[in-house]
């Protein structure tokens, strides 16, 4: 019996859907500009998988790809989006010549709580007021 467990996710109108194998080691909380700007929020939560570890369903053809040049990495980058609701599904770092894929955790159907982070990136450019907020909100 195989101890594989499969996750599901999808972008905001659902017309793109993804599948995780297991969840990732490398989970991470990146607070680059890319992210942050991509992300309208301050930085984003992620995880990178093997791209064999991920499928992803675009019945309707909706997937649209990006690429990000100018990174603070020093390598560009795919960014994959849904063009019906303009969410990000994953990103493919080229400094991984294809092979792996960064996907939004944020898109989980369920078991969100299993992919903390397990690590910041970036962190020198996250904004200051990041998790000093007071009071609940």
């Amino acid at each position: 019996m195989s101890s594989e467990k499969t996750y599901t996710g999808s972008c905001l109108c659902g017309s793109i859907k993804f599948e995780l194998k297991n969840v990732s080691e490398s989970r991470m909380t990146c607070y680059c500009i890319d992210c942050r700007k991509g992300s309208g929020h301050l930085g984003q939560i992620l995880a990178m998988y093997m791209k064999d570890d991920i499928s992803i369903t675009d019945e309707d053809s909706n997937m649209r790809e990006w690429i990000v040049s100018s990174t603070q990495s020093g390598y560009p980058k795919r960014k994959l989006f849904c063009s019906k609701c303009g969410c990000t599904i994953a990103t493919i770092p080229m400094k991984y010549n294809g092979q792996k894929l960064i996907v939004r955790t944020s898109l989980l159907d369920s078991d969100f709580e299993k992919f903390v982070p397990k690590k910041r990136i970036f962190e020198p450019v996250k904004a200051d007021f990041v998790g000093c907020a007071e009071g609940t909100f």
